[in-house]
């Protein structure tokens, strides 16, 4: 552990100096580039004990990552068989893609495979926190945090009344083509499936849910 600290930070005293990435080396033969530039701090735990580190909540399942200004979201499942899929849907543009692959987890170390006709890509994320409802990670496009997607389904129809939040309550993302936030009310604009989050004042949490307006 003190030869990691120290490594780190020569990495990064260095990195002040010329260099714009620290470079983190896995035993396993992965790395991971980070931008000095997104670096606040480093911290050391045990993910053991550490009630929001990486060693306590569950990576399988849905996480949903999406933002109005960048005008596409993202759907990430993780399968027990080590599997995973990807749903990225670009609505500015009016289409979406499809990612199927395998994936595994390294300690904080998160590395996803996708093999199609003619390519292979391999993508190393650093997963900065994992709690039960948010993924937090560093790419080589910068940080980015998903939120664990909810059982329950939220439907709606074209014109009809509006969903309302509960009081404190507040819908954080919409992509406004199929649903669309209004005076902090969803309503539904277009038949279709897309993906919502809202923030929960009773548990302080963003949460993800899947909204099909009919």
């Amino acid at each position: 552990m003190r030869q990691l600290v120290f490594i780190l930070c020569v990495s990064l005293s260095i990195g002040t100096l010329a260099q714009t990435h620290v470079r983190v080396h896995y035993k396993s033969g992965a790395r991971v580039d980070i931008p000095i530039a997104d670096v606040d701090s480093l911290t050391f735990v045990d993910a053991e004990v550490d009630s929001v580190g990486v060693g306590r909540a569950e990576l399988t399942g849905s996480w949903v990552w999406g933002n109005v200004e960048q005008g596409y979201y993202e759907v990430l499942t993780f399968g027990e068989d080590r599997t995973y899929t990807g749903y990225d849907n670009y609505f500015t543009y009016g289409f979406d893609t499809w990612t199927y692959g395998f994936y595994s987890q390294y300690g904080t170390m998160l590395t996803m495979w996708s093999n199609g006709y003619g390519y292979q890509r391999r993508y190393n994320w650093f997963v900065t926190a994992l709690s039960e409802n948010a993924l937090e990670v560093m790419t080589k496009m910068g940080p980015f945090t998903y939120y664990r997607l909810q059982p329950e389904m939220v439907r709606l129809k074209v014109g009809g009344e509006p969903l309302s939040c509960g009081e404190g309550d507040s819908f954080v993302f919409a992509d406004g083509v199929i649903a669309a936030i209004e005076d902090n009310k969803l309503k539904g604009v277009a038949k279709g499936t897309t993906y919502i989050q809202k923030y929960d004042a009773a548990t302080k949490k963003i949460l993800s849910y899947k909204v099909v307006v009919e």
